[in-house]
């Protein structure tokens, strides 16, 4: 009875929220304010202070010396040492104490509460204080030695596992009681376990070092941090990401079938794959990008929706657990959930599609489009113009930009009655306008300009719907246009809704835009970030105007650049000779 008397009462004791509590007491702050999910040392240092964190290791370190200390006094031998050690790491991860410091979600991984009962252990002569000295010894030799070495400290995160990982190896080497074999083995099971994702991290090249501190949302000054969700394209883009690269020989010899692959990635959670940054708009303002991967292949988010919601609600906890304030859905992304609604409704911060930004971008490129039009000799009054995907948001909103300059408008998209629909509004604000609906794609060979913007997880243009000389502007995200098109000398395919960012910040992972480009639904994450303008998102079937309007407006005055008007112009000055 004494004996869970001492494993109950070292819960409770571990439980104590005593980061929370000194952040309150000494500097005024909440410091679930700053990070919600992820209550760490490094949160306590950059939002109250070096002496604030010193205080709150400092009873961390007491509070697991005290529940081995008790459980002595109590009576108890080494297996009640061993599980109060146990229970007072458990609590301070899982505190009980929820109605004094919530949200009960607040995530910490007790290493230095862990430390301080292994201390009282040795102090109590149940543990010989070498084993502590060989974790310990090998944490400063990984967090050190790349210094040493002329490059940047190590990771925190790497020689925390490898410590815990030498602590067990050093209490059997020195003789240890079973009880406390067990507990050290535990111990590296756990931290490892909770330290896995950071270890991935590394190996993709995103987790910051001991020296960098990531900027914490709330905290004044710090770069505005937002997210944004990303899926490959093709099977082979899985391996991009540093975590998966070393499966790549096993995939060319045949050990890997792309149904295995298919069929894991179903199980997969989303992860950081890249942190892109920094990002400096005009006026001097920083922000910070965090890509968020999710290995499903457009066919297989389509054909899975509540899975795919799924993934993207569990990406938008991520992206808040890693200081996120905004989720910004990428390519087949942008389409789930109701285009981002049920998973903004689910989600603890903003969501957005990137719909307004995207149409803005598209206003902007119409009139560079008519203009080539008529460097080609077709007067844009007598042309003909299709938009496929013209039930979309951003298809619907190319219709209206284009109606009132083209001779004749097609719109091109799969259910017919909501294209008469849209049709019947375009004709009433454009009297004598002459607009076509279609579900063949047939008709795209009388077309001088095509713009595309579907939903499709596949290429939807192909050469027999082409004719020589006709402009294609795709927005579709995977791309509409088939390679065989693009690779035909007559067709000009002009990626559309391309951003260039300011600042040249760097990233690893290929969005599939070229050298610093990135699309627009990415650049509007960002905006609403840096502004704060979270009211702004765009979410469902519609998007305002105003809106619209406002990022068109703020991208610009920020230094955000649109590249659409920019890309395969050189195909009209080669045809121009010059």
């Amino acid at each position: 009875m004494l004996s869970i008397v001492a494993t109950v009462l070292a819960f409770f004791l571990g439980g104590l929220p005593t980061g929370y509590a000194v952040g309150r007491l000494l500097r005024g702050v909440d410091l679930r304010r700053y990070s919600a999910h992820n209550l760490g040392l490094g949160t306590v240092a950059a939002a109250a202070g070096t002496y604030t964190l010193a205080l709150a290791a400092a009873l961390d370190l007491i509070k697991g010396g005290l529940a081995v200390a008790s459980a002595r006094l109590l009576g108890g031998g080494d297996w009640t040492l061993a599980a109060s050690a146990a229970a007072v790491a458990a609590g301070h991860a899982y505190s009980p104490f929820w109605f004094l410091a919530p949200p009960a979600t607040v995530r910490v991984k007790g290493v230095v509460v862990a430390t301080g009962a292994f201390l009282g252990l040795a102090i109590l002569g149940a543990v010989p204080w070498i084993a502590l000295a060989v974790p310990a010894a090998v944490a400063f030799v990984a967090l050190g030695l790349p210094r040493v070495a002329g490059r940047r400290w190590g990771y925190l995160s790497l020689a925390t596992v490898l410590a815990t990982a030498s602590l067990p190896a050093a209490l059997w080497v020195l003789g240890s009681r079973a009880p406390y074999l067990v507990l050290g083995l535990t111990f590296a099971i756990v931290i490892l376990w909770n330290h896995k994702e950071h270890l991935a991290r590394i190996a993709d090249g995103t987790e910051p070092r001991m020296d960098e501190r990531l900027p914490l949302p709330l905290l004044p000054g710090d770069d505005a941090v937002c997210a944004f969700l990303v899926h490959p394209m093709t099977i082979d883009d899985n391996w991009e990401a540093g975590r998966f690269r070393w499966l790549m020989p096993l995939r060319r010899h045949g050990m890997i079938s792309d149904a295995v692959v298919r069929r894991v990635v179903r199980f997969v959670r989303p992860m950081k794959v890249d942190d892109l940054h920094p990002v400096i708009t005009a006026d001097g303002r920083r922000a910070r990008v965090y890509l968020i991967g999710v290995p499903l292949l457009p066919d297989q988010i389509r054909a899975h929706p509540r899975l795919a919601v799924r993934r993207a609600v569990q990406a938008a906890h991520l992206a808040e657990n890693l200081g996120a304030t905004v989720l910004g859905l990428g390519a087949y992304w942008s389409v789930v959930g109701n285009k981002g609604a049920e998973v903004a409704a689910r989600s603890g911060i903003a969501v957005t599609n990137g719909g307004a930004y995207t149409a803005g971008t598209v206003r902007m490129a119409v009139p560079v489009i008519l203009d080539r039009l008529r460097s080609r000799g077709i007067d844009p009054g007598d042309a003909t113009i299709a938009v496929v995907g013209a039930n979309g948001v951003v298809g619907f909103g190319i219709c209206r930009q284009v109606v009132e300059h083209v001779g004749r408008l097609i719109m091109l998209g799969t259910d017919a009655s909501r294209l008469e629909r849209s049709r019947e509004l375009l004709a009433r604000r454009h009297p004598g306008a002459r607009i076509e609906v279609t579900t063949g794609y047939g008709v795209l060979r009388e077309t001088d300009a095509i713009f595309t913007a579907t939903s499709s997880p596949r290429p939807v243009i192909f050469p027999e719907h082409v004719r020589e000389g006709c402009l294609i502007i795709d927005l579709g995200r995977p791309y509409d246009v088939d390679d065989s098109v693009k690779a035909m000398p007559e067709a000009d395919v002009i990626p559309g809704g391309v951003v260039r960012f300011p600042g040249n910040p760097s990233w690893n992972i290929n969005l599939g835009y070229g050298p610093g480009l990135v699309p627009a639904c990415l650049a509007e994450t960002v905006i609403i970030a840096l502004d704060g303008c979270t009211q702004r998102v765009s979410l469902g079937d519609r998007t305002k105007t105003e809106n619209i309007e406002y990022l068109v407006a703020r991208a610009a005055e920020m230094g955000f650049e649109v590249q659409t008007t920019a890309l395969r112009r050189r195909g009209d000055d080669e045809r121009a000779g010059t």
